[in-house]
C-alpha cells in the first residue's frame, strides 16, 4: 500500500547457506533476470563485523586479492525495491530463491577468480550487440 510508509524499508541483505554470494546473485541475474547487488556495498567493516571475521582472516582475504584473487571475498545479496515494484515481481524473486535454495538452477556457472564473479560456462557478452563502438 503505498500510502502507508512508515516503518518499511526497501532492501533486503542476505545468503544462501553454503552458496558464495557472487553466486547467488549470478543466479538471479542469468536465470531470474533479476538485478541485485553482491559484494560488502561500500560498508566493508560492518560486514566483516557481521560475518565474523577476524582481524587474520582479513588480512587472509586482503594478501589473496593482492595476489588477484577476489574469490573470498565475504559478502551477501542485497535485493532492493521500489514503490514501482509489483507483487508479480516479488513473486518472482521468491520463485528464484526457492529454486536456488533447492538446488534446481539450471546454469553450471564457472568463476573468474580474479574478478570473483560467476557467469554460466561458455557464457561470451556480446556488446556489439547493444552499444555501438
Amino acid at each position: 500500500n503505498p500510502d502507508v510508509v512508515d516503518n518499511r524499508l526497501g532492501v533486503i541483505a542476505f545468503n544462501v547457506a553454503d552458496l558464495p554470494h557472487a553466486l547467488t546473485a549470478a543466479i538471479l541475474n542469468y536465470e531470474g533476470g533479476i538485478g541485485v547487488r553482491n559484494g560488502c556495498f561500500c560498508a566493508h567493516p560492518y560486514i566483516k563485523l557481521l560475518m565474523g571475521i577476524d582481524d587474520a582472516a582479513a588480512q587472509e582475504i586482503e594478501s589473496q586479492i593482492l595476489h588477484g584473487d577476489r574469490s573470498n571475498i565475504p559478502g551477501a545479496v542485497r535485493v532492493s525495491f521500489g514503490m514501482y515494484n509489483t507483487e508479480a515481481e516479488i513473486e518472482r524473486l521468491i520463485d528464484a530463491l526457492k529454486m536456488i535454495v533447492n538446488r534446481n538452477y539450471k546454469g553450471n556457472y564457472i568463476l573468474d577468480r580474479q574478478r570473483g564473479e560467476y557467469h554460466p560456462e561458455g557464457y561470451i557478452p556480446d556488446f556489439k550487440k547493444y552499444f555501438t563502438l
